[in-house]
């Protein structure tokens, strides 16, 4: 008998199978979709940072970031792609088997860790291309900014996550109500839904001088705080944002596929 029982058992017992939660499958798709886009994004953005310096320094002088010129498109871009993530990807999440929920809770962890991967590659360019313009000589600054040209990898970094993270969110939630509500309420909805992306900008690009601590701290206190300031507008919105996201997803009546 126990022969026959040791015979039976396999020599290397399989694993027990682990089981992704449709969620985190959600997110996973999403990004490895989304990655093959990102890399012709970063190949065309990688393409002008080196290339617009060396035409400049041809004809002028070379003193300005290309690399904070770039974060425009860094937040459009994503931002135009997951508007039509969020109109049509639902059909196909839900003719696959899968909840609404799942949909939402993994597309809100796809917006957020795209722009997170977007900010630090964006900052790490930063930091690279202030140290090529040092040894070749060039000047390098910010044309606009709350943060100096010699500011720490960290606040830059901060900046970054908070326009992009935001502009992903308010992009699902462009993409969700124009599929819920139809043309003329995702067009009329546009100063609700896109409207914290150019609060996050505006703060970002204007510095201190239009905040309330300018006039009541004094503006050197009112610097110190500007980081502060901008991590607190964007958690703000950014709940906001995938509040109003969940809200709007759950309920949005899927039609199904057709072929």
């Amino acid at each position: 008998m126990s022969a026959d029982v040791a015979r039976s058992r396999p020599l290397f017992p399989a694993r027990p199978v682990r089981r992704t939660s449709p969620a985190l499958r959600t997110a996973r798709d999403l990004l490895v979709w989304f990655v093959q886009m990102g890399l012709v994004y970063w190949a065309i953005v990688l393409v002008a940072v080196v290339a617009v310096p060396f035409v400049v320094d041809r004809f002028g002088e070379v003193g300005v970031s290309i690399v904070w010129f770039a974060r425009q498109s860094g937040v459009w871009f994503p931002f135009s792609v997951l508007i039509g993530v969020a109109a049509t990807y639902p059909a196909v999440h839900v003719a696959s088997g899968m909840t609404r929920r799942a949909y939402v809770r993994g597309a809100l962890l796809a917006a957020v860790v795209l722009g997170t991967a977007f900010a630090l590659v964006m900052t790490l360019l930063l930091e690279a291309e202030r140290a090529w313009y040092g040894a070749m000589g060039w000047g390098w600054r910010l044309q606009d900014g709350w943060f100096a040209p010699d500011e720490g990898f960290g606040t830059v970094l901060l900046a970054y996550v908070a326009t992009f993270v935001v502009a992903n969110l308010s992009g699902m939630l462009v993409g969700t109500v124009y599929g819920a509500a139809g043309g003329w309420w995702g067009t009329l909805s546009l100063p609700l839904t896109v409207g914290p992306v150019f609060v996050v900008i505006a703060l970002v690009d204007a510095g201190t001088r239009w905040l309330p601590f300018d006039d009541l701290l004094g503006a050197a206190r009112a610097a110190q705080l500007a980081p502060l300031a901008v991590a607190v507008v964007a958690a703000v919105l950014a709940v906001a944002l995938a509040v109003a996201f969940h809200l709007i997803a759950v309920r949005r009546p899927v039609a199904p596929r057709r072929g």
